[in-house]
């Protein structure tokens, strides 16, 4: 018997990068926006804690989260003029892995470098969105609508 079911999607990035903000508008307003302490489920998304990234030593537990989703997102924020994405990080996960640019809408905003960074990470797909506008978020949500996982049980 084939058996459809949504896609599940695992946000990763820093601490304030805007995954929450993500989730909230890709979600339609449904989900409330905080700070995440634990990985945390919302429907088809899975949010990690900033930390996860910010520290090495919880690599593993990325590594074990993402076992259960289909696609990755990398979320990487515009203004910031760092990255914590190690280089060829992508390569860890058996996962489709879409980059995010967030906060397209800021004054201090540097696509050009943020794009770097996700390609340096391994990334190969990126979108550039903003929770705040709406950019971007048209094209992502029909990403994510086209891809259902199909299961043969």
């Amino acid at each position: 018997m084939r058996q459809v079911r949504q896609n599940k999607i695992m946000l990763i990035g820093e601490t304030f990068s805007g995954k929450s903000s993500l989730i909230r508008a890709l979600s339609e307003d449904v989900y409330t926006p905080r700070r995440a302490m634990a990985v945390e489920y919302f429907g088809r998304f899975v949010n990690t804690p900033g930390e996860f990234l910010e520290n090495r030593r919880f690599y593993h537990a990325l590594i074990t989260s993402a076992a259960d989703c289909d696609t990755l997102f990398f979320v990487q924020d515009t203004t910031r003029i760092s990255c914590l994405f190690p280089p060829l990080f992508a390569s860890m996960f058996n996962r489709k892995i879409i980059g995010i640019l967030s906060k397209i809408d800021k004054e201090k905003s540097n696509s050009t470098l943020a794009t770097r960074f996700l390609e340096n990470a391994g990334v190969k797909e990126i979108i550039a969105t903003s929770a705040i506008t709406g950019d971007g978020l048209d094209r992502l949500q029909l990403l994510i609508s086209n891809t259902a996982v199909i299961s043969q049980q």
